[in-house]
């Protein structure tokens, strides 16, 4: 079997200057590989190419699959995965895989790095201190699962606590916090990592309601499970789609895509970290986590956020559906149409949301900025609200 010109043509981007033997040694196999992984598989995808080959190389870091990670890193390199984040994923695989599974990609990774004149090492991503790493910690896990894990460290039997610690100052504190990846590609690679390791599905399916919560959706989840699959195989590919599953029933039905009032996926409801700071259901689509994060975020009519400060970095808003508001501290409200830009400074108290009469949807781009955080103030109570919509 001879692979598909669609097949060759994504083998041609991704080694455009290597000629793989197998056609000449195994040239049904290549066929029959080729034409599934590179053509058929790929066609199924709403992945860009950035992140499908990020999910392969968590994938064959997972599995113990150092020389497969070796053959790919080049086509990852040569689809735009830059040489930090392969390092990172590298570094944060050591907290899920241990170090003797890791190790011979390290070596890989900084291999063909230098082959390639990557000047080693690469600048540092660490953003914590010995002093800091088990409170920065602390915080990345409360972002990622929830309030519930703000006293963890402290939780469960005397003599295991020290564990907890470590997953706390180590695992997230040491790795979760460093720069080089965001938060929702720190998750999707640790969903992969834990996918094909196999063996660990109660992690597996922890890590899948995380990515849920912070917006990696079941959707996003299943494309990221389909174009491992040819690395992993389909034992550990089918226990993801469960765990998937699982974690989707639990997280609630998806966003009513027929209320959707824009061109973009609605995703799913807010995590809850987003969640409490909101007077009724909005829904998130993470669009991308490179560069400057964008977000589309649909709010059900009447739904608005509370008053809030964004700190050191600013945000830019980009209606895309519906009609609703937008307002600074002191000035008077801003209706909202399709097409419109709010472009939101730093240190600016505000909210926005819908009108009380229809869906409402935009594009939230942040403006990225060292140190930058919000500051989540009292709701838009119900009888300002009112008062304003029947303006």
């Amino acid at each position: 079997m001879i692979a598909s010109e669609k097949a060759k043509a994504y083998y041609r981007r991704m080694f455009p200057e290597y000629q793989s033997q197998l056609p000449k040694t195994d040239p049904e196999f290549a066929g029959l590989f080729g034409s599934f992984a590179f053509d058929e598989v790929i066609a199924q995808s709403r992945l860009d190419d950035r992140t499908r080959m990020t999910a392969v190389l968590a994938a064959l870091l997972g599995c113990g699959g150092a020389d497969g990670f070796r053959a790919m890193l080049p086509a990852a390199l040569n689809l735009g995965v830059t040489p930090v984040e392969i390092k990172e994923i590298v570094y944060q695989a050591v907290a899920y895989l241990g170090v003797g599974r890791v190790l011979p990609c390290l070596e890989a990774a900084n291999d063909i790095l230098a082959a390639r004149g990557v000047a080693l090492p690469l600048p540092g991503q660490a953003a914590t201190t010995p002093e800091t790493r088990l409170s920065a910690g602390i915080r990345a896990q409360v972002d990622i699962f929830g309030e519930a894990m703000r006293g963890f460290t402290a939780s469960g039997p005397e003599e295991t606590r020290h564990i907890n610690r470590w997953l706390a100052d180590n695992c997230f504190g040491d790795y979760y916090t460093r720069g080089g990846l965001t938060l929702p590609r720190r998750e999707m690679v640790t969903f992969c990592f834990l996918a094909a390791q196999g063996g660990c599905e109660a992690q597996l399916a922890a890590h899948a309601a995380a990515n849920i919560r912070i917006g990696n959706d079941q959707a996003f989840l299943i494309d990221v499970i389909s174009q491992c699959l040819p690395y992993i195989g389909y034992p550990r590919s089918l226990n993801a789609l469960a765990c998937v599953r699982e974690a989707a029933a639990k997280a609630g039905p998806a966003a009513p895509e027929s209320h959707n009032p824009g061109p973009f996926a609605m995703g799913g409801p807010l995590p809850e970290k987003f969640s409490k700071y909101f007077i009724g259901q909005a829904y998130l689509q993470m669009l991308t986590d490179q560069g400057g994060p964008i977000a589309n975020v649909t709010f059900e009519p009447g739904c608005r956020n509370n008053w809030h400060i964004h700190h050191k970095g600013g945000q830019i808003l980009l209606v895309t559906g519906g009609t609703g508001w937008y307002q600074a501290w002191g000035e008077p409200a801003r209706k909202l149409r399709p097409g419109d830009v709010v472009n939101i400074p730093a240190e600016v108290k505000h909210w926005h949301g819908a009108a009380c009469d229809g869906w409402f949807s935009h594009l939230a781009v942040e403006i990225p900025a060292e140190g930058a955080y919000n500051e989540w103030l009292e709701p838009v109570n119900d009888d300002q609200y009112r008062t304003l919509t029947e303006a």
